[in-house]
């Protein structure tokens, strides 16, 4: 039964990574982005910036780039026909100073590759769902030898918190928090190998049910001293504590020995509930913010794994990219973060963004220029990172989905063009990776080149 119940909280979860569901907030985050919409107007003459994600309640205005073209006719190349990147080739390589003397012994020899990848819902693989039978292991990879996508992200900690393989951490093992729908780890990344995918494993990070009820030590606390359990009934893991950040680490080193490239650290940030000003964190160091939390675990991970031979990635949210508000609310830094992280991976899905956001009535049928608009807001954002210091690659998380839950007119029905409408943005803006979610992997295959186009 428990499994089960597992199982049918991760079919509900279709809307990208670190979203969860935000229907029961949509109606009430309309309102504050059509006043910013109407104060910025008759103030500065500029369009509307609104909050994108429905997590995020309390908003905050701030001014927008410069509006940017209409959709552009189908892309049918990579980013050879595209302007010269804005991202040094050299970023990443021995040599780079990062912050704090983090890693100043690090001599980097890793081998980059430009992922263009797909996300992969391990508790999904060839499962069956009423008259629905979801895509295995082989289907995936058959998509990947045929297209241009060479990269997956598998979860293999998921967001409830149980770990998906056979894991030989001793804490899992003690709270029976294992769900082992890969069997055989290296023998399944082995199988991916063989046809030259690029792994990147997905580690839900602070949000965990699993791990705070049975070790509430580890969790945030309300004011009570109870498991703190926010608005859309979550439980966080204590960024703060040095347990909490052991043990996320070690679920990554098992991962890195089976054979991954590279770790990719989801739900990085506390929870965005309005209900976060009554959690309590315990005793923090003086001084210390979400936020520095957050960069703190971010620098102990890359520490820790770096060496191994991975890469480290973290998925954030868009918004922050030009909201400071919003990401010391959450804990997320896009400039911080980025001076630590391999690679960066702003959720810019267009379905997440407010009605208004920069100027776009209906952010969701538009996606070549809100992809856009935000990639050139983070090489903007990005370039007071000077020449010699460590700068994450951008690599964006794409949409792939429908976002009916919009209502009529106010979205689009992705497929082909959508899909390269916004590959084609990230390439104008400079950058030349990109990752696509759809929960239920039912990926636009025919809006991805095949092996004879590129």
């Amino acid at each position: 039964m428990m499994h089960d119940k597992r199982y049918t909280r991760r079919r509900r979860r279709r809307n990208g990574p670190d979203f969860g569901n935000r229907s029961s907030h949509r109606r009430d985050s309309r309102l504050p982005g059509f006043l910013a919409v109407l104060l910025l107007s008759v103030g500065v003459g500029l369009g509307a910036y609104a909050i994108a994600d429905h997590n995020l309640n309390k908003k905050e205005a701030t001014p927008q780039p410069t509006p940017v073209a209409t959709m552009p006719p189908e892309v049918t190349r990579g980013p050879e026909t595209t302007p010269v990147p804005t991202i040094s080739e050299e970023q990443g390589t021995s040599g780079v100073v990062y912050p704090d003397g983090v890693l100043e012994d690090f001599v980097d020899t890793r081998q980059r590759v430009k992922a263009k990848g797909i996300y992969v819902n391990t508790a999904y693989l060839g499962r069956k769902a009423g008259s629905t039978v979801y895509p295995d292991i082989d289907e995936l990879i058959e998509l990947l030898d045929t297209t241009e996508l060479n990269a997956m992200v598998i979860d293999i900690k998921d967001d409830t918190g149980y770990i998906l393989f056979d894991s030989g951490n001793e804490l899992v093992n003690e709270i029976n928090g294992e769900t082992r729908y890969i069997q055989n780890l290296p023998e399944f990344i082995a199988k991916l190998k063989a046809h030259n995918i690029y792994c990147i494993a997905r580690i839900v990070t602070f949000k965990d049910k699993v791990m705070t009820t049975a070790k509430p030590n580890m969790a945030v606390k309300d004011a009570k001293g109870a498991v703190f359990v926010d608005g859309d009934n979550e439980q966080w893991l204590n960024p703060y504590n040095q347990q909490v950040r052991e043990y996320l680490i070690s679920i990554a080193k098992e991962a890195a020995a089976a054979g991954f490239d590279e770790i990719q650290f989801d739900y990085l940030r506390m929870s965005s509930s309005l209900k976060m000003d009554t959690a309590d964190f315990g005793d923090i160091p003086e001084g210390m913010t979400k936020s520095d939390a957050v960069i703190e675990f971010v620098k102990y991970a890359c520490e820790e794994l770096k060496p191994t031979g991975v890469f480290v990635s973290g998925d954030v949210f868009a918004t922050i990219i030009n909201s400071v508000g919003d990401g010391a609310r959450i804990g997320q830094s896009y400039v911080e973060l980025s001076r630590y992280l391999d690679y960066i991976c702003p959720m810019a899905y267009p379905s997440h963004y407010n009605f208004g956001y920069g100027g776009i009535k209906y952010p969701d049928t538009k996606p070549f220029d809100l992809i856009l608009m935000e990639m050139r807001s983070s090489v903007k954002k990005l370039s007071v990172i000077e020449e010699g210091q460590h700068r994450a690659e951008v690599r964006p998380w794409l949409q792939d989905f429908t976002a009916t839950w919009l209502g009529a007119g106010r979205y689009l029905r992705y497929g082909k063009q959508e899909l390269r409408a916004q590959i084609s943005a990230v390439y104008s803006a400079g950058y030349s990776e990109w990752l696509l979610w759809n929960a239920v992997m039912n990926y636009s295959k025919d809006g991805l080149l095949r092996d004879k186009d590129w």
